[in-house]
Protein backbone atom coordinates (compact mmCIF):
# COMPACT_ATOMS: atom_id res chain seq x y z
CA UNK A 1 0.00 0.00 0.00
CA UNK A 2 2.65 2.56 0.02
CA UNK A 3 2.72 5.53 -2.07
CA UNK A 4 -1.55 5.46 -2.12
CA UNK A 5 -3.16 8.60 -1.63
CA UNK A 6 -5.30 9.25 0.84
CA UNK A 7 -7.86 9.74 -1.52
CA UNK A 8 -7.52 6.77 -3.64
CA UNK A 9 -8.33 5.02 -0.34
CA UNK A 10 -11.12 6.62 0.21
CA UNK A 11 -12.12 5.94 -3.54
CA UNK A 12 -11.33 2.00 -2.66
CA UNK A 13 -13.49 2.29 0.69
CA UNK A 14 -16.75 4.23 -2.16
CA UNK A 15 -16.15 1.66 -4.83
CA UNK A 16 -15.30 4.31 -7.07
CA UNK A 17 -12.26 2.33 -8.49
CA UNK A 18 -15.11 -0.15 -9.62
CA UNK A 19 -16.94 2.47 -11.92
CA UNK A 20 -16.54 3.23 -15.22
CA UNK A 21 -13.95 5.68 -16.50
CA UNK A 22 -15.10 7.85 -19.19
CA UNK A 23 -14.12 11.14 -20.73
CA UNK A 24 -16.53 14.11 -19.91
CA UNK A 25 -16.96 17.54 -21.83
CA UNK A 26 -17.80 20.38 -19.66
CA UNK A 27 -21.12 21.33 -21.65
CA UNK A 28 -21.64 24.94 -19.74
CA UNK A 29 -20.35 26.96 -17.27
CA UNK A 30 -22.47 30.01 -15.60
CA UNK A 31 -21.16 32.37 -13.53
CA UNK A 32 -23.49 32.41 -10.20
CA UNK A 33 -23.22 36.00 -8.54
CA UNK A 34 -24.63 36.25 -4.71
CA UNK A 35 -25.01 39.52 -2.73
CA UNK A 36 -23.76 39.49 0.58
CA UNK A 37 -25.66 42.36 2.46
CA UNK A 38 -24.22 43.94 5.62
CA UNK A 39 -26.40 44.52 8.85
CA UNK A 40 -27.98 47.68 7.52
CA UNK A 41 -29.38 45.26 4.59
CA UNK A 42 -27.29 47.11 1.74
CA UNK A 43 -24.79 44.85 -0.08
CA UNK A 44 -21.49 44.77 1.14
CA UNK A 45 -19.73 42.27 -1.35
CA UNK A 46 -20.42 39.49 -3.85
CA UNK A 47 -19.97 35.40 -3.74
CA UNK A 48 -19.26 34.26 -7.07
CA UNK A 49 -19.37 30.81 -8.17
CA UNK A 50 -19.34 28.65 -11.34
CA UNK A 51 -22.19 26.54 -12.34
CA UNK A 52 -21.56 24.23 -14.43
CA UNK A 53 -23.00 21.00 -16.58
CA UNK A 54 -21.02 18.00 -17.41
CA UNK A 55 -22.28 15.77 -20.29
CA UNK A 56 -20.65 11.80 -20.71
CA UNK A 57 -22.05 8.90 -22.76
CA UNK A 58 -22.51 5.95 -20.70
CA UNK A 59 -21.81 2.60 -22.09
CA UNK A 60 -25.13 1.75 -23.70
CA UNK A 61 -24.75 5.26 -25.73
CA UNK A 62 -27.19 7.17 -23.64
CA UNK A 63 -25.78 10.61 -23.05
CA UNK A 64 -25.96 11.74 -19.35
CA UNK A 65 -25.81 15.32 -17.31
CA UNK A 66 -25.55 16.66 -14.39
CA UNK A 67 -24.88 20.13 -13.07
CA UNK A 68 -22.44 20.78 -10.16
CA UNK A 69 -21.31 24.24 -8.53
CA UNK A 70 -17.91 25.35 -7.33
CA UNK A 71 -16.87 28.39 -5.29
CA UNK A 72 -14.49 31.06 -7.23
CA UNK A 73 -11.79 29.96 -5.15
CA UNK A 74 -11.35 26.51 -6.78
CA UNK A 75 -9.68 25.46 -9.54
CA UNK A 76 -12.52 24.08 -11.75
CA UNK A 77 -14.27 27.97 -11.88
CA UNK A 78 -11.71 28.23 -14.76
CA UNK A 79 -14.00 26.23 -16.47
CA UNK A 80 -15.25 28.10 -19.43
CA UNK A 81 -17.13 25.08 -21.37
CA UNK A 82 -15.66 22.54 -24.07
CA UNK A 83 -12.96 21.68 -21.82
CA UNK A 84 -12.95 17.54 -21.23
CA UNK A 85 -12.47 16.02 -18.17
CA UNK A 86 -12.22 12.33 -16.63
CA UNK A 87 -14.92 11.31 -14.36
CA UNK A 88 -16.26 7.79 -13.22
CA UNK A 89 -19.83 6.72 -13.12
CA UNK A 90 -21.92 3.98 -11.75
CA UNK A 91 -22.38 0.92 -14.40
CA UNK A 92 -25.62 0.55 -12.59
CA UNK A 93 -26.87 4.15 -12.04
CA UNK A 94 -25.04 5.84 -15.35
CA UNK A 95 -26.67 8.94 -14.24
CA UNK A 96 -24.30 9.34 -10.77
CA UNK A 97 -20.79 9.87 -11.05
CA UNK A 98 -17.21 10.75 -9.68
CA UNK A 99 -14.81 13.69 -10.22
CA UNK A 100 -11.84 13.30 -8.21
CA UNK A 101 -11.12 17.49 -8.51
CA UNK A 102 -15.00 18.07 -7.53
CA UNK A 103 -13.87 15.75 -4.52
CA UNK A 104 -11.09 17.93 -3.71
CA UNK A 105 -12.93 21.26 -4.14
CA UNK A 106 -16.00 20.03 -1.67
CA UNK A 107 -13.29 19.32 0.87
CA UNK A 108 -11.56 22.14 0.42
CA UNK A 109 -14.55 24.28 0.98
CA UNK A 110 -15.48 22.48 3.88
CA UNK A 111 -12.29 22.72 5.62
CA UNK A 112 -12.06 26.69 5.09
CA UNK A 113 -15.62 26.66 6.15
CA UNK A 114 -14.88 24.56 9.42
CA UNK A 115 -11.90 26.78 10.29
CA UNK A 116 -13.84 30.17 9.59
CA UNK A 117 -16.30 28.71 12.43
CA UNK A 118 -13.81 27.82 14.79
CA UNK A 119 -12.13 30.62 14.40
CA UNK A 120 -14.84 32.85 14.78
CA UNK A 121 -16.99 30.90 17.67
CA UNK A 122 -13.13 30.71 19.82
CA UNK A 123 -13.66 34.66 19.56
CA UNK A 124 -17.18 34.41 20.54
CA UNK A 125 -16.01 32.09 23.51
CA UNK A 126 -13.17 34.70 24.68
CA UNK A 127 -15.32 37.20 24.65
CA UNK A 128 -18.05 35.60 26.52
CA UNK A 129 -15.35 34.77 28.93
CA UNK A 130 -14.21 38.15 29.24
CA UNK A 131 -17.74 39.31 29.90
CA UNK A 132 -18.30 36.65 32.76
CA UNK A 133 -15.08 37.91 34.18
CA UNK A 134 -16.04 41.59 34.27
CA UNK A 135 -19.52 40.32 35.54
CA UNK A 136 -17.50 38.36 38.90
CA UNK A 137 -15.53 41.57 39.73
Amino acid sequence: MKGIMLIEIWERLRGYDKWVETEAKIESSNLEKTPVEGRSGTVVSYLYASGDTLAWTDRQGEKQYADFTVPDDSPLYQFIGGETVTIRYDPAHPDRFYYRDLLRTRIHSAVKTTLILIFFGGLFLLRFVALIARWRR
